[in-house]
């Protein structure tokens, strides 16, 4: 199993590159993973459905033919850390590679809803993408540390 992560825009603050970075490298530890940020379609700002369609474009050509694609968005399916640890055990029997997506300002153009296998919330709460990347990071390597029986989540 190979996991990756692409986020649409920069990591823009000094602690979150640090988060990014630190959490990149635990995951690291388990299993080949990539953090991949792409441009924000910033130029479009004045027009989000156009923003949303060259975003989700420039995804999809990031994306492997076989790649599972799971978005992170404020409408996905809910669960708990387990849950989402067994969540990514049943991705990783069946795929090579499972492909985590973090939005940017506007969300996801409607090709990319319909590429993606999958739409996991990581809150009902509505986070900075900012935030958002630690957030969908930590959890990605708590799943890995769940799923290995590391002690880093304690049940």
């Amino acid at each position: 199993m190979k996991l990756k992560c692409i986020a649409i825009g920069k990591t823009s603050t000094p602690h979150g590159i640090d988060q990014v970075q630190l959490y990149t490298q635990r995951i690291q530890r388990f299993v080949p993973f990539e953090w991949i940020e792409l441009k924000e379609a910033k130029h479009l700002k004045n027009n989000p459905s156009n923003a949303l369609k060259l975003e989700g474009e420039n995804v999809l050509k990031a994306l492997g033919t076989n790649d599972t694609l799971i978005l992170f968005d404020e409408k996905g399916k809910s669960m708990d850390s387990i849950g989402f640890a067994r969540f990514m055990d049943r991705q990783s029997i069946a795929h090579k590679t499972i492909v985590f997506c973090i939005g940017g300002a506007y969300g996801f153009s409607e090709s990319l809803r319909k590429r993606a296998n999958g739409t996991i919330s990581l809150s009902p709460m509505t986070f900075p993408h900012q935030l958002a990347r630690v957030v969908g990071l930590e959890q990605i390597y708590r799943g890995c540390t769940i799923i290995n029986n590391h002690p880093y989540h304690h049940v």
